[in-house]
């Protein structure tokens, strides 16, 4: 229970300080208009500086919504007509095409029928009907070979590889892994090297497969284990994908291969005998993997490998053979933030550059010795700081900061003031960073927070890019004092015409047609939107 004094200070904080609103109230009541899938597909992502979102309305059902943090909340579509969910879900920019691809039923019978869809930013339209007799439920995209590959269920196949190029014609199942009616099941999709790599199920069990863009170059890389080594974790290092799998024999270990049978093999037996170290959490810090493992003498701890393919202990966070169990852990400035508990201070934020001298806890954020967990979770990048929830043992769960010190790791707001607002999925557009929350009387609703800061920083950044000549006819330049990593031209639609990697002494935009576009000038600082008129 909160202290009616703390209530009083946290409040007028709120007041003066804050910069966290409510987006929309879009079911009103305690019920929350934000879903929650249990299949683990995502319920929101950003396109063209929007965020696009799933969310319920007592008189639609569950829909997508749109907003770009000015608005309240934009209907973009009714999927399924009358009070039925369109549950739009799991979705996936392909920059391709510039559109957005999801899962949703816009079915008008009694049943759901969940298919596949996209949006170009003015249209929402189904591309094919993967399963005619019940949900197909496509999922997992990932942009391979000039084609838009994802899981999906089929009529007679059973779950297994699709492709599709954007066209009803052009999505078909790519190869049916597991013949007959059997699953394959396709996940942890990553591509490397121009190959596609993926775990599935076939006759060999569950291995990891690989696929050069054709039907007949997917196949079986190495049947690992005789009954399943579920290959999991697939992570792109040093020019090679590391991965997790269990042989059989050694437990589950941290495995590589460069693409071919004869280069697929374990790293290391970090936990001796058939228990496994169970490494997870693989996560590229700078020329290091580091990942978390159980060693029979060190606990579960963090782990890493340098380019050689040596492992080492990064530190004995939590002393002897007790376990720190890392977790949640991120990349943010050449710095891996993480929560570990060291067996005195409970589950707190720390910091490593992958040495155990520069492995330490940033801030002891919860002191309740009763129940000492601050538990930090969903870290997000905004404006040059992260963002992340933690409890602190008085607030309960809510949104915090860090720039990488104990004094600049602070509370952002006390945004539910009777118990646990619960900040989750955390993502950035148009300046602000948006998360789901509930504020003790809305249920989980969308939130933003703007920093203050902005506001000056942002003017400085586009004043400090000029664009000329303007209007043009053929070629416009940029003069900035920073490098330019991606320079994206737009129609009036939202349509992606036109895309420049690196700096360029001119942009040629004569194969345009006349008429006003908009220019996306990405910077390592930044990125700023700039119109121009094509004469």
């Amino acid at each position: 229970m909160k202290k009616i004094l703390l209530i009083m200070s946290v409040m007028t904080l709120t007041l003066t300080q804050s910069q966290v609103s409510l987006v929309a109230d879009l079911n009103p009541g305690s019920g929350g208009s934000i879903p929650q899938y249990a299949s683990g597909l995502s319920n929101r992502v950003v396109y063209q500086d929007e965020i696009y979102f799933a969310a319920y309305t007592p008189s639609l059902g569950i829909e997508l919504w749109k907003s770009d943090g000015t608005d309240s909340g934009i209907l973009v579509q009714n999927l399924a007509t009358g009070f039925r969910d369109g549950g739009p879900q799991g979705f996936y920019v392909w920059e391709q095409t510039n559109e957005i691809y999801f899962t949703a039923n816009a079915i008008a019978g009694s049943n759901p029928d969940y298919e596949l869809y996209k949006y170009n930013g003015s249209i929402i339209s189904p591309v094919l009907n993967t399963n005619s007799s019940t949900d197909g439920v496509p999922q997992k995209f990932i942009a391979f070979n000039n084609s838009l590959f994802f899981s999906a269920h089929a009529l007679v196949e059973g779950r297994e590889l699709w492709v599709t190029d954007g066209t009803t014609s052009g999505t078909q199942v790519f190869k049916d892994v597991y013949s007959g009616f059997n699953s394959s099941n396709p996940d942890h999709f990553t591509v490397l090297n121009g190959n596609l790599f993926f775990s599935a199920s076939s006759a060999d069990g569950r291995e990891l497969w690989s696929s050069d863009g054709t039907a007949s170059g997917t196949n079986l890389l190495l049947n690992i284990n005789p009954t399943d080594s579920n290959p999991e974790s697939l992570t792109i290092f040093n020019g090679k994908l590391y991965f997790t799998a269990d042989d059989g024999v050694n437990g589950r270990e941290l495995w590589v291969t460069d693409g071919t049978t004869a280069g697929t093999q374990m790293v290391m037996d970090l936990y001796l005998g058939a228990t496994g170290s169970n490494p997870e959490n693989l996560t590229v810090l700078n020329n290091l993997l580091c990942f978390t493992a159980t060693h029979p003498t060190l606990g579960t701890e963090l782990f890493k490998m340098t380019t050689l393919e040596a492992v080492f202990n990064v530190k004995n966070i939590a002393s002897g053979a007790n376990s720190s169990n890392p977790s949640n852990l991120h990349v943010f400035n050449g710095t891996l933030y993480f929560s570990a508990d060291d067996g005195n201070n409970g589950m707190e934020l720390w910091s490593s550059t992958g040495f155990s001298s520069t492995t330490n806890m940033i801030k002891n954020i919860n002191t309740d010795s009763a129940n000492p967990d601050s538990n930090p979770k969903g870290f997000s990048e905004y404006n040059g700081k992260l963002y992340f929830s933690a409890n602190d043992g008085t607030n309960g769960i809510e949104l915090w900061v860090t720039d990488g010190t104990n004094g600049g790791t602070l509370l952002v707001d006390d945004i539910n003031t009777s118990g646990d607002s619960n900040p989750t999925d955390l993502v950035v557009a148009n300046d602000y960073l948006f998360f789901s929350a509930d504020n003790g009387s809305t249920g989980i609703e969308l939130f933003k927070y703007y920093d203050p800061t902005l506001s000056t920083n942002d003017i400085e950044f586009k004043n400090s890019i000029a664009m000329y000549p303007n209007p043009t006819s053929n070629l416009f330049s940029i003069e900035t004092n920073q490098p330019i990593s991606k320079v994206t031209i737009y129609d009036v639609q939202g349509k992606k015409v036109k895309t420049f990697h690196q700096s360029h002494t001119s942009y040629n935009i004569e194969d345009l047609t006349s008429g006003i576009y908009f220019v996306n000038i990405k910077t390592d600082q930044g990125e700023t939107t700039k119109k121009i008129i094509k004469q």
